[in-house]
Order: structure tokens, then sequence, then C-alpha cells
């Protein structure tokens, strides 16, 4: 049975098979909102010490980014991200998915795992019941069937009352532990030395492609990839928010079968020939 809280020295914690939701320390600029040190929102097990010999664990860390789809930030960020092999996961607004249907399914192609941060990016703390469930629900009716069952409350806005709501969705909230505020600070050396001396392993690291020109944001992430594989890191996206790459769960990973070719009819007059055609998934 997993403990209701637990203690993250680093923040959340996201194991390979589950999620952790800690709430990080510190006060986010501009919401005013204490988020509590160590206090896990929906728990976490802890792993129990290995027995005899040791066993060498890859070092884990998890890039996350807010508030897009965008369609000025996320052309060049993806394309740093496929040149350089890593999955990311992407937490979306309602809103822009509303404004750009297809953003959902380039993601899920390319690999990456997308969640939900709400329809409006509205402080959750200051809605009711009705207001939660709403922003919850609508977004995720737009990511579906394509988007996890994780929720990252925009701010970082967590009580007790946002955390029922989220469960009452059935899904898992997802926080931060790295955070280069890369909203405030458009500075790529700033971004990647803020990371850099931060990051633990299974941090999970917390970017923006949404929101503003992120240019410098997308400079950090080509130059801190391979400084964080130098330093024996592996990139995974967040467990929860990942939804297996099958046709039947997602209605567009797999093309559909190929009809089968028809036997060619041939008359005195006329001969046909099979027009081709590429069906995109």
């Amino acid at each position: 049975m997993l403990p209701a809280y637990c203690a993250c020295a680093y923040g959340p914690r996201v194991a390979d098979d589950e999620v952790v939701a800690c709430e990080t320390g510190g006060v986010r600029k501009g919401t005013g909102l204490l988020i509590v040190a160590g206090l896990c929102a929906l728990g976490i097990g802890a792993a129990a010490p290995a027995s005899g010999a040791r066993e060498q664990k890859p070092k884990i860390v998890y890039l996350t980014f807010d508030d897009g789809p965008n369609g000025a930030n996320d052309p060049r960020l993806l394309r740093v991200l496929r040149g350089q092999r890593v999955q990311a996961t992407f937490f979306l607004l309602g809103q822009s998915v509303a404004a750009d249907p297809g953003s959902v399914q380039r993601l899920y192609m390319r690999g990456h795992a997308i969640g939900n941060h709400s329809y409006t990016h509205a402080d959750m703390t200051h809605l009711s019941a009705d207001g939660m469930a709403h922003e919850i629900a609508a977004t995720q009716r737009l990511l579906s069937p394509l988007g996890g069952k994780c929720f990252r409350p925009p701010y970082g806005a967590v009580n007790g009352t946002v955390s029922g709501a989220v469960a009452a969705q059935g899904m898992k909230m997802v926080m931060w532990s790295v955070d280069p505020e890369d909203w405030a600070h458009q500075d790529t050396g700033y971004i990647v030395n803020h990371v850099l001396t931060h990051v633990r392993d299974r941090s999970v690291v917390l970017m923006h492609d949404g929101g503003g020109n992120r240019a410098a944001t997308v400079s950090a992430v080509k130059a801190l990839i391979p400084q964080l594989r130098a330093r024996g890191y592996e990139f995974r996206t967040v467990p929860s928010c990942r939804v297996p790459l099958r046709g039947k769960a997602t209605g567009l990973a797999q093309p559909p079968a190929p009809a089968p070719t028809p036997t060619p009819t041939v008359t005195p007059t006329t001969s046909a020939s099979p027009s081709s055609g590429v069906v995109t998934p």
C-alpha cells in the first residue's frame, strides 16, 4: 500500500511504473502560494533497499513543457527533441488545443507524452468545484484518446480541494522539482546553469513552450541534452501521461490495413492500372 504522504528531498519522484506527485518547496513568483516541501499529493511507495549486490540503475530525468501547444515555438522545439532522440511530456491548455486540434496528434506521433494543464490556465484554488471539474474535463475531452490521465495545476496552485477534484476525475497530479523559471528568464545560459545545478536522479524539469517567445528555452534544451547525457542521465516521459502506441487505444497510431489488391481486369479496349495513394495515420 502506498503511504498517504512522503518526504521528497528534491521534489517529485516519478518511478517507471508509478507517478509520484510531490508538492515542491518555495513560492512561485506571481502566485503568492506556498507549496509545502515534502508533501506528496497522491502518495508514493518507497523502493525497498536491494539485498546483496547493488544494481547500477541509470539516472533518469523528465523534461516537461507547459502552456502549449504553441505554433511559433513547438516546431523548433520538436526538431531539437527529434534530432537528439528525446521524448518529453507536454502539459497542454485546452483553449490552445481547441485553436490547433492537430497539435495533440503531432506530439503523440513523435513519441511524446501528453498531459492536462487545465482549459484556461486558471488558478484552481480560486474556482468552485464545478469550475475545477470543467477545467479538467473539458481539456481531457480534447486530449483523448492520446492524452494520459495526468494533470499539472497552473502556477502549481494546489490545496486539498484541488487534489480531491483531480482524483475525482481519475487523474494523477504531476508537479516538478527543477524550475528555471524560463517564463521570466529568457536567457539560455541562466536556464542551462539552473537545470544543471539542481538536477538529480528522477528530477522533473519544468519549462514552457507556450506563453510567449521561448527561443531561449529551445536553445537551452538543445544545450542541456548532451550535457545531461554526459552526466549519465537518460530521458523518459512521465509514466501516467503515457498512452501506449496501439492502434486500438488511439485509433491513430497504426495506419489502417491496406485493402486487398484487386485482380486487374483486362478488356479488349482498355487496360486498368490500380491507382496509388498514401494513407497518413
